[in-house]
């Protein structure tokens, strides 16, 4: 029986037909959005906050998490917060661009704003940790709700690194170890207490306001560096 070979003659497109258009509507977002980020430049709220708390900021361009250090005394305080946690809005599609048709037949992109009645703060879910020498370090889920802060789980971990570590070894243990009592259900002077120990640490309302900013300020940075990594891609 006689075998047929299978043709080797079929070409392999390197790109689609749809590439180029791809390609020239990310090179107008890169644009608009390069354009928007130099008219806005970098806001006064960042310079202030640190300024004014001593906090220092740890990030990288297309990284979710945002890490904020300080020192309180003996104590190295460590924030951290997810970029992410922008998704809780309620309003989805407030303060996107969009492409409109004028009167001439061309698109022209357009800001859609958020109404009026849509509420400027959204929940965020974070982190702070507490290490200073010769004691347990102390690890915080904390979460604000109206700009409010509230206490999730208190836990005790045995080193700084396994508190603050993106590792799945300190992941693991972080989840292995007890989380401590409801808070709700603590004595009102200990909770009290509590609340006053973190307010003094710069744990405070004026803090959830610099996350929600700061959060939407990067929310921007990450989204260009996201336009020029799929333009690369697709004229590679």
């Amino acid at each position: 029986m006689s075998v047929r070979a299978l043709s080797a003659s079929a070409v392999v497109r390197a790109n689609g037909s749809a590439d180029g258009d791809l390609s020239h509507t990310l090179s107008e977002e890169v644009e608009y959005e390069i354009n928007q980020a130099a008219e806005e430049g970098v806001p006064d709220f960042i310079q202030a906050f640190t300024e004014k708390t001593g906090f220092k900021i740890k990030t990288k361009l297309g990284d979710n998490r945002v890490v904020l250090t300080k020192q309180f005394g003996s104590e190295s305080i460590t924030v951290a917060f997810d970029v992410s946690e922008i998704r809780n809005i309620d309003d989805p599609i407030a303060d996107i661009s969009v492409y409109r048709e004028n009167d001439q037949g061309d698109a022209v992109k357009e800001a859609e704003t958020k109404s009026e009645d849509t509420p400027k703060d959204f929940p965020i879910f974070f982190t702070a940790t507490f290490a200073k020498p010769g004691a347990p370090v102390l690890h915080m889920e904390l979460e604000s709700e109206e700009c409010e802060v509230g206490v999730d789980h208190m836990k005790f971990l045995p080193a700084e690194d396994v508190a603050v570590g993106r590792d799945i070894a300190s992941d693991w243990t972080r989840k292995q170890v007890y989380c401590g009592p409801i808070f709700g259900q603590l004595s009102d002077d200990l909770k009290e207490n509590v609340d006053a120990f973190l307010a003094e640490r710069g744990i405070d309302t004026a803090l959830t306001l610099f996350m929600q900013d700061y959060i939407e300020f990067k929310e921007q940075g990450d989204y260009l560096d996201w336009l020029k990594k799929f333009k690369a891609f697709v004229d590679a």
